[in-house]
């Protein structure tokens, strides 16, 4: 068999235009929206779109055309197969294979070191094409199509090379069976790109995917504050209002969201560490009496005059937010946030539903040394630390922000200008927001630690920029990196 690649021309458009795969098949675009996209593609950049005709000893069997740009500053864009396809009358002969050895050899012939392509990760005869032909799965999810790579020099091994980061050697993934990370970006030039590696259950071949939600830590303050500003938006919580009335048994006046959203009201308890997944549940009333894993809460700074981060200020925030409304924080973020966002897999789920735990993420090694069916904590202080996400989602709520903070959107933009305006110590309502020298943008986000869980989400103010990281492990070089990477990957979306 003698397989040939011929330009498309006006010798052979026609019948190109004339293949088709099987109505089983809705995986490859058709043909003319394909040619119709090289003539769009080479009439901003000449040369970048090269469609071909695919003939099996003089037969015309199949289509496939390259993006092929030598001189992208970016190497990872260089080199694509865009489309490949055989026509339905003659698949099961061989000639997928055979075509894509002809396609590797071209590309090798024209200098390219790695050749990557795309498609739906539900594209089971593709992908066994395709993982045939030596390519494999970079982890990457672009456009809701997984990205596939295969080395045309020295050995066939994936590069985890994302946005500049060599993320897998950053986070230590080793393997299947150990820690993974999910990482989703939303870059300048409006692509999107998620990147999953690892396991999310440590000990087993559990790969980490782009729907499976993490423990957010402290990330879930943010999201408790968004939900009470929505609130703030319709007349029914007054930010600058003394509450102490409201929660009277923990409070003296004065006592304002503003300060307790702020971490400026004087409040202890730091941080909580969650109870075993089966524990008795225990009210928020519990949780500040001292009745839990953590002492009570106490005011015991000068109210208004430092700022002192407390995880138990939130509580008492979220104490005094669900006396006002009338309802829970579960119930209020799905319907002020997850509901207008169209989110489905981001909430307050505590204790997590029973549904949810097939493609959940697994702390550190909780599943081995505390319970092998929920290896995660319960945590009932949710507007501190009890959110379960996904990176993906994260990124939705972080652009929702940047958009209302430019010109209204989920919250009215005075109040998301207020939510990202410094009140002490860079620090807003429930957000981290400076001006970064390393980013050179005007950004906003905030980092979270559950026990065996790790998040960092950041986003620009300015422009529809956002990164989200989840690992499912704690310690001081995860942090670090974890910081590191999200900042590296940030800089250079922006760019």
């Amino acid at each position: 068999m003698i397989i040939k690649l011929e330009s498309v021309n006006d010798n052979n458009r026609e019948a190109v235009l004339a293949l088709s795969v099987r109505e089983d098949q809705p995986f490859v675009a058709p043909n003319d929206v394909s040619l119709r996209q090289a003539d769009e593609a080479n009439a901003e950049q000449p040369g970048i779109a090269r469609p071909f005709a695919i003939y099996a000893d003089e037969k015309l069997v199949g289509f496939c055309m390259f993006a092929f740009d030598p001189e992208e500053e970016d190497e990872d864009d260089r080199y694509w197969l865009w489309r490949f396809m055989i026509d339905k009358n003659e698949q099961g002969k061989g000639y997928g294979q055979a075509a894509l050895q002809e396609i590797i050899r071209y590309f090798k012939e024209n200098g390219a070191d790695r050749l990557f392509l795309s498609t739906e990760p539900e594209n089971e005869l593709g992908l066994h094409i395709y993982h045939k032909a030596g390519f494999r799965e970079t982890g990457m999810i672009d456009g809701g199509e997984a990205v596939l790579m295969r080395m045309l020099k020295g050995p066939n091994r994936i590069i985890k090379n994302i946005y500049g980061v060599d993320v897998d050697n950053a986070m230590r993934i080793r393997g299947g069976k150990g820690y993974g990370v999910s990482i989703a970006v939303q870059d300048a030039d409006g692509d999107f790109l998620t990147y999953c590696a690892g396991s999310g259950r440590y000990g087993e071949d559990f790969p980490v995917n782009p729907d499976m939600i993490f423990q957010a830590g402290s990330v879930s303050k943010p999201m408790f504050a968004l939900t009470l500003l929505r609130y703030v938006d319709k007349g029914v919580i007054d930010m600058d209002a003394d509450i102490s009335g409201v929660v009277p048994e923990y409070a003296k006046s004065p006592l304002t969201f503003s300060a307790l959203l702020s971490h400026t009201a004087g409040y202890n308890l730091h941080g909580f560490p969650g109870y075993p997944a089966n524990h008795e549940p225990l009210s928020l009333e519990d949780v500040l009496n001292g009745k839990g894993n953590t002492p009570k809460l106490r005011r015991i700074r000068p109210y208004g005059k430092q700022h002192m981060y407390s995880g138990g200020g939130i509580t008492l925030a979220q104490l005094a937010f669900e006396r006002i409304t009338g309802t829970t924080l579960r119930e209020a973020f799905q319907k002020e946030v997850a509901e207008p966002l169209g989110l489905k897999r981001t909430g307050f789920f505590q204790p997590l539903d029973e549904e949810l735990v097939s493609n959940a993420a697994f702390g550190w090694r909780l599943a081995q040394k505390e319970d092998p069916a929920h290896g995660y904590h319960y945590y009932p202080e949710q507007a501190a630390a009890g959110l379960w996400t996904t990176p993906t989602e994260l990124v939705k709520i972080g652009l929702e922000l940047s958009k209302s903070y430019r010109k209204g959107g989920l919250l009215k933009k005075k109040t998301a200008r207020r939510m990202m305006m410094p009140v002490m110590d860079d620090y807003g309502l429930c957000l981290n927001v400076w001006e970064s020298e390393a980013r050179k943008d005007s950004v906003a986000g905030h980092g979270g630690e559950n026990w065996g869980f790790l998040t960092n989400w950041v986003f620009s103010r300015k422009k529809d920029i956002c990164v989200a990281v989840m690992y499912n492990n704690v310690t001081r070089s995860a942090d670090e990196a974890m910081d590191k990477i999200a900042c590296e990957i940030y800089k250079n979306a922006k760019e």
